[in-house]
């Protein structure tokens, strides 16, 4: 492991530990290379030190969690996507220094020295952030009757839960019809073309939104509550100097207490707004506070406001986080949080009354959302809100299989989705919803200006951020695909099924085979009935020489779908080399012959 010393002294006495061309110096927690210094987040920092202090040996992922997650429950998409940072850092090192043993751990693939004090290192350079464990931090409570200040934000013991994961799973019914040639009893693709890629978001500052909470007695306000803070994360979303985390990445937040430092260190975010609310039959009551990742309150205001100047109140409470933050504000940006939507407040209820189905559809609750917001359109035939998420529920029922007619309800929702950009050109799900209606029908090229569109209006929508990357991993634009992808996992952790095939086959078409066996893997955890990425899986395992694992795939796919065709498998690609590099791994697992056909006896 050492070529001086043994293992075990390196780790407890050395504090700069050098392994092929890097520096890890723990005291300054950092990492360096020729004299430059890498900056990582602090779990990524925590799970590289780990590995480096037992290199060469296998760490299992339980070891990991202990070390870098003690006493706390996450799943695997913390560790993998620490893993891939730490890759990503190493640049084309990565691979090869850090190799995955698939459901097993990770394993260190080079010997670590003791470095001289000053080798590589940079000395006038501040460390980077580490860990930072944050005081507890308790805001005052009110009177009775008056929104409470928050308490101190909600210790994590529930994994992160993405509310829109059973659409999301549905939409692969849908669209992997024509993507992947499953057999569907509806609808079929076109072709189209390729844009231009989005830059990382790695230098902005991060924030996560977490839930406000209901003040009044009625558990029934709860909804108030939650859309209240969707609406505020869509707002900040729309500033392109932040990376505000999604609704989904911190829903599980809701009613929990840990510390900002703790919230910090799941997230990988630098500030926090916590906030409640108590909303009277004609007043909103609302609390907010701005605070760092050691829980220090850098803004705190109250607000007593009617309730039909609720709008007003969002902007304002938006444009005063913003004024706390001191971000770079372009005159765009300034006008799309201003501008107050035209919708009346009795329409707007039931959009909000509508969201919780939208987020977790099932096939009567999504009938349901769909009567709240066809009366909310009543009510409020100016509202582009309610005809934006109007769309969403046509589109869902699609994918579902709940429609009777699927082509009728993609048009209904198409038709939906542009009677909201006719009302509000800046409807940002509605662009996204027509650009993944674009992208089913293989349009690509306007998949691409819808996709574009939401994100310019809002850089942190992570459902359109990764939508575009589904779009550049079909054109053959693998590196830029991949890049959108982890970008929208970064502000949304927990990528929905088809999201997360879509990166785990662009790794695999970037010939990274370790990462795209990890993120199929968390694919069928997360969603045991992802069979399409059972077939990416098969694939990477040949790729990698381990014949066992693929074939016991194999057998699975072939035991789940007995009439799986490999021919149609992949038929979306664009670029033909790009297929031929899917069967090739299908072959090397046995899907597939050299002739095309499936092997006899499948």
């Amino acid at each position: 492991m050492t070529s001086s010393g043994s293992p075990q002294s390196v780790q407890m006495e050395a504090r700069r530990l050098q392994f092929d061309r890097y520096v890890l110096d723990l005291d300054r927690g950092c990492l360096v290379l020729d004299g430059s210094e890498i900056v990582l987040r602090p779990k990524t920092f925590a799970v590289l030190q780990h590995l480096v202090q037992n290199s060469s040996r296998l760490v299992s992922k339980e070891e990991l969690f202990a070390a870098v997650w003690p006493n706390l429950i996450v799943t695997d998409d913390a560790l993998v996507q620490s893993i891939g940072d730490l890759r990503r850092a190493l640049g084309d090192h990565g691979p090869r220094l850090i190799r995955t043993v698939p459901r097993r751990g990770y394993r260190l693939e080079c010997d670590v020295t003791s470095a001289a004090p000053g080798a590589q290192g940079p000395a006038d350079t501040p460390p980077a952030a580490a860990s930072v464990e944050a005081p507890a931090h308790v805001p005052s409570g009110l009177a009775h009757g008056e929104a409470a200040a928050p308490p101190s934000r909600r210790l994590r013991v529930a994994v992160v839960v993405s509310t829109a994961m059973a659409f999301l799973i549905a939409a692969t019914m849908l669209w992997l019809h024509v993507a992947m040639g499953w057999k569907l009893p509806f609808l079929a693709g076109q072709a189209g073309q390729p844009a231009a890629t989005k830059p990382a978001t790695a230098e902005k500052a991060a924030i996560a939104i977490l839930p406000f909470l209901n003040q009044s007695n009625n558990p029934e306000q709860d909804y108030f509550a939650d859309g209240l803070t969707q609406d505020i994360i869509n707002a900040l979303g729309r500033f392109g100097e932040l990376t505000v985390l999604s609704w989904n990445a911190v829903a599980p937040y809701k009613g929990k207490a840990p510390s900002p430092g703790q919230i910090a260190q799941r997230l990988s975010v630098q500030y926090q707004v916590e906030g409640s609310v108590l909303r009277s039959s004609d007043r909103v009551r609302v609390i907010v506070q701005l605070v760092n990742a050691n829980g220090r309150v850098l803004w705190s205001s109250r607000y007593d406001e009617a309730l039909a100047d609720l709008f007003t109140l969002q902007g304002k409470i938006t444009a005063e986080i913003v004024g706390a933050l001191a971000i770079r504000v372009s005159m765009s940006e300034q006008q799309r949080v201003s501008a107050k939507p035209a919708e009346t407040l009795e329409s707007y209820d039931y959009v909000l009354r509508a969201r919780p189905a939208l987020q977790r559809p099932t096939r009567a609750n999504n009938a349901e959302a769909r009567a709240l917001l066809r009366r909310a359109v009543q009510i409020d035939p100016a509202s582009a809100a309610a005809y934006s998420a109007l769309a969403e529920t046509y589109y869902i029922a699609a994918s579902m299989g709940w429609a009777e007619s699927p082509r009728e309800f993609l048009g209904r929702a198409e038709e939906m989705a542009n009677k909201a950009l006719s009302l509000e050109p800046s409807q940002t799900r509605a662009h996204v919803t027509l650009g993944r209606i674009h992208l089913f029908h293989d349009r690509y090229d306007q998949a691409i200006a819808e996709l574009d569109r939401a994100i310019q209006d809002n850089p942190n929508d992570g459902y359109a951020v990764a939508g575009r990357g589904n779009v550049l991993m079909w054109l053959g634009r693998t590196d830029a695909a991949i890049e959108a992808l982890e970008r929208a996992q970064r502000i949304d952790p927990k990528l929905n099924a088809i999201d997360r095939f879509a990166l785990s086959l662009a790794y695999y078409l970037n010939r990274r085979y370790s990462l795209a066996v990890e993120q199929a893997e968390l694919n069928l955890r997360e969603n045991s009935g992802a069979n399409f990425s059972r077939i990416v899986l098969a694939a990477s395992y040949a790729q990698l020489d381990r014949a066992n694992d693929a074939t016991l795939v194999a057998d699975t796919i072939r035991r789940l779908d007995p009439a799986f065709d490999p021919n149609s498998f992949g038929i979306k690609f664009v670029r033909p080399t790009d297929l031929q590099h899917l069967r090739d791994g299908l072959r090397k697992a046995g899907l597939m012959t050299e002739t095309g056909v499936p092997p006899a006896g499948s």
